[in-house]
């Protein structure tokens, strides 16, 4: 155990890291949570013991101390980026910025303050700025951090459309042998390249690479795939896709999923909603658009975006941490009840406030503000309850299209219901029962916004749509592609374009190995043109 008595804290403090490279995981958190008890004022104590529970996956550990830290040593700029960041993590943007802005103003020079700044602009959607801020922090990054900083730079300026320039800074970072498979894939799916292009061959030289990482080569065969499918060789577009899933890990659980489904239809109740009427807070300004990902969720939140009332924050996780706080680990609705009673209508208020204060912070002005997170249709009860005059849009696609746009897209393992076309549709069909539980549960608060009817008729829908929001008419919703807004998510290409049909009916060039997923969903058919 380290010597912890008072000249030696210093000592301590720098064994710590030495601890943790040479994997002493539990030694490290034990002797830092010891010097921290020892001296729970001292913020280099506190500072230290924060490092090492987010190196240790632990952020929501770790903040009370990041906060402590500062508390002790309210200018250090190093303290300040780190509780910032933490911040940032846990989507308490407004809290976030305060921090980041004092730190670069105390120590501009230090690379982790612009880069800092740099996060927060790009995660919050400012893109222009996240850019000025990334630039500045990579031309003085040491070699071990200019590269994360370039990647950043490089997804901020492909997130605005800015191609070519996007390009050229995945084209120098492919020459750093840790970043080289990452680019080549960024600079590959920027743009619709065929078999013929020069970066196909690149791509396949690299993946005969020594020592090739397993998330490395899935990302590999995905832009070889999605390459072939460009060229209308669909065999080997699934095959190449295949491939790449399987070189993932993968979390899925029918099984869980449906007890999860079972429970939700259960416990979410008209009694339930009566029994928690006035615990919500009352603000019409959120919308909540849902669906499966990669149904049209990214397009329709650029649609509302576009109204001069209508804002847009991308892809937030607070509701479904929020709803976990209240739930614990059991993540039972009953759990949460329980403490929703316990706290009573005046806290569950202010919990509700405190998440319509950042929409307003991050979208001042408008009249509505889309939280466009796919999987809140898990969380539509708890919206009901927090959130009583919030709309909600649900988006529907065709599900065997909106399976090849996920097998054709880097899914994470939350999502690796979508390796497999069976899978898929098992988890779709829980999706649509939970579904219409909620529109059952919620009569007039949801509306279904269909893909193909909304590309076969977009000004048609787009008026339905407005109107549900209690939104006017407005022609620039049509135009929502000549904006330049950010889009951080995969469709941020798609959605550079006026709305067109070129996607629809796609998964009838891969009928056969679809017939899985066709034969699962027989009873859904209607849904496929």
């Amino acid at each position: 155990m380290l010597n912890l008595r008072q000249p030696n804290i210093e000592e301590a403090i720098a064994g710590l890291p030495r601890l943790m490279e040479s994997g002493r995981y539990e030694e490290a958190e034990a002797a830092a949570r010891d010097l921290q008890r020892l001296h729970p004022t001292r913020g280099d104590v506190n500072e230290a013991l924060a490092l090492v529970l987010v190196n240790l996956g632990k952020p929501g550990h770790a903040l009370s101390f990041a906060e402590a830290a500062v508390k002790a040593e309210p200018r250090n700029a190093g303290y300040l980026i780190n509780l910032g960041r933490l911040y940032l993590d846990f989507e308490l943007i407004e809290e976030a910025l305060p921090r980041l802005e004092k730190a670069f103003r105390i120590n501009p020079s230090l690379y982790q303050a612009p880069w800092a700044m740099g996060e927060f602009f790009h995660e919050t959607g400012n893109g222009q700025r996240a850019i000025k801020y990334l630039q500045q922090a990579a031309a003085v990054a040491p070699p071990p951090h200019k590269g994360e900083i370039e990647k950043l730079l490089g997804d901020s300026l492909s997130s605005l459309g800015k191609i070519d320039e996007a390009e050229t800074c995945f084209r120098a970072l492919s020459k750093d042998k840790k970043h080289r498979g990452f680019a080549l894939v960024q600079i590959a799916n920027m743009r619709k390249h065929k078999t013929g292009s020069p970066i196909f061959e690149t791509l396949q030289n690299e993946l005969r690479s020594d020592n090739l990482e397993r998330g490395d080569a899935a990302r590999l065969l995905l832009a070889i795939g999605r390459i072939y499918d460009n060229s209308g060789e669909y065999e080997k577009a699934f095959e190449h896709c295949r491939q790449s899933k399987s070189n993932l890990p993968a979390r899925f659980d029918i099984a869980q999923f449906r007890n999860t489904v079972d429970g939700m239809i259960q416990s979410y109740t008209p009694e339930v909603l009566q029994r928690f009427e006035g615990y919500g807070d009352l603000s019409t300004l959120p919308v909540f658009v849902v669906g499966m990902p990669r149904s049209g969720t990214t397009l329709t939140e650029q649609i509302i975006a576009a109204h001069p009332k209508g804002g847009g924050v991308g892809e937030l996780r607070r509701i479904s941490r929020m709803r976990q706080g209240l739930t614990g680990q059991d993540r039972e609705p009953a759990s949460m009840f329980k403490k929703m009673l316990e706290g009573g209508p005046q806290r569950c208020r202010e919990l509700a406030t405190l998440y319509v204060n950042m929409l307003k912070f991050l979208a001042p002005g408008a009249k509505r503000v889309v939280d466009k997170m796919p999987t809140n249709y898990t969380s539509l009860g708890f919206i009901a309850l927090f959130f009583p005059k919030a709309r909600i849009v649900h988006c529907i696609r065709n599900p065997a299209d909106n399976f090849i746009s996920a097998f054709q897209n880097p899914m994470n393992a939350r999502h690796s219901y979508s390796y497999a076309p069976a899978d898929y549709a098992e988890n779709y069909k829980e999706y649509l029962r939970l579904m219409r539980h909620w529109q059952s549960l919620l009569p007039g608060r949801i509306f279904n916004l269909r893909y193909e009817d909304l590309v076969a008729n977009p000004e048609e829908k787009v008026r339905q749509l407005l109107e549900f929001l209690g939104l006017p008419w407005d022609s620039r919703c049509l135009r929502f592609h000549e904006r330049g807004a950010m889009v951080k998510t995969f469709s941020r290409q798609q959605v550079r374009q006026a709305v067109h049909q070129g996607s629809v009916a796609k998964w009838r060039n891969y009928e056969r190995q679809l017939q899985p997923l066709v034969a699962i969903l027989k009873d859904e058919m209607e849904l496929l043109p």
